[in-house]
């Protein structure tokens, strides 16, 4: 009988989670589904509804490990929250992974929802057969990862990836992060819907492909600073390919093919046709996906070359 792990995804309005196992070289997913976080009600009850969850699918599917996926910034030896910048509550300093790991009974392995979408695309996805890849994903606020080798690179801090935190304009906006001009201010949801003149980035979107000037150079500039950012990558890594996901990648070629533009534009290191770019695969739970094979790292599963190491 295979080895089974489960992994959470937590969100601000749901925690999605799935369980996994692997049939000879390949990962399957058994199981996905989706609960409220009820998030309004602070971190100790999130914390029991992650823990009563984990508890439940133990010992229903009798998991051999479990992963997190956390939408912010950890302490990944204590285990306790740093910065969860979109959830409400008093969220520094606590602990999060022990409720867990004591409610299942296995090790439970922390990782940033961004870098856990990054190995789910990669080992998975739509990256998958690729030795290095990076990943970035676009939404209310935008993300990233590196995986190389099937490993998420977290590097010295254990926070590497961070590709939307790029300073790409130092003249543009202040970011959430503190810094002015990163890519996540310029590319953002809300920086999107802005420059369009709308309120949503989905209104932003059908006026685009209606044919509105300014929707169309709202989604030209994001397309811009994510090329520019790529070209950056490029320089550093040389991935094999990148990987486009979220909500606003939805748009397609609208982000796509001003971002491969530009990519191509800014970098004289290369020919431009190294520049390859692929939209994600797994959809809303690659984040659970990817948490699940973070689990399966930290527990010590040898029969893949997966890990966080």
């Amino acid at each position: 009988m295979s080895d089974k792990y489960l992994g959470l995804d937590l969100g601000g309005t749901n925690i999605k989670f799935v369980v996994i196992e692997k049939d000879a070289e390949k990962w399957n997913v058994l199981l996905r589904d989706q609960i409220s976080t009820e998030a309004i009600n602070g971190p100790e009850h999130v914390t029991q509804r992650l823990a009563d969850l984990a508890e439940k699918i133990s010992k229903e599917h009798g998991i051999k490990g479990l992963g997190l996926a956390v939408p912010g910034i950890f302490d990944v030896d204590l285990g306790t929250i740093l910065l969860f910048p979109n959830l409400p509550g008093a969220w520094r300093g606590f602990q999060i992974r022990q409720p867990i790991a004591d409610a299942s009974q296995v090790s439970v392995g922390l990782i940033n929802d961004a870098r856990a979408f990054s190995l789910a695309e990669s080992v998975m996805g739509a990256a998958r057969g690729h030795s290095t890849v990076a990943c970035i994903v676009m939404g209310t606020g935008v993300g990233g990862g590196v995986v190389i080798d099937g490993k998420v690179h977290l590097g010295a801090t254990k926070g590497a990836g961070e590709i939307a935190h790029q300073i790409v304009n130092p003249d543009g906006p202040m970011c959430g992060c503190g810094s002015q001009g990163c890519v996540e201010a310029m590319t953002s949801s809300e920086a999107i819907a802005k420059l369009a003149g709308v309120k949503t980035p989905e209104e932003a979107y059908e006026r685009a492909i209606a044919g509105d000037k300014q929707a169309i150079h709202s989604f030209e500039e994001a397309g811009k600073w994510i090329g520019i950012a790529m070209a950056n990558v490029m320089a550093i890594l040389s991935p094999d390919v990148f990987v486009l996901g979220g909500g606003v990648s939805q748009s397609g070629d609208l982000i796509t093919k001003y971002a491969l533009a530009e990519a191509k534009r800014r970098s004289n290191l290369f020919e431009g046709e190294v520049f390859k770019i692929v939209p994600a695969q797994l959809g809303v739970y690659a984040g659970a996906i990817g948490a699940a094979l973070n689990g399966a790292a930290v527990s010590g599963d040898k029969l893949s070359r997966i890990s966080t190491t």
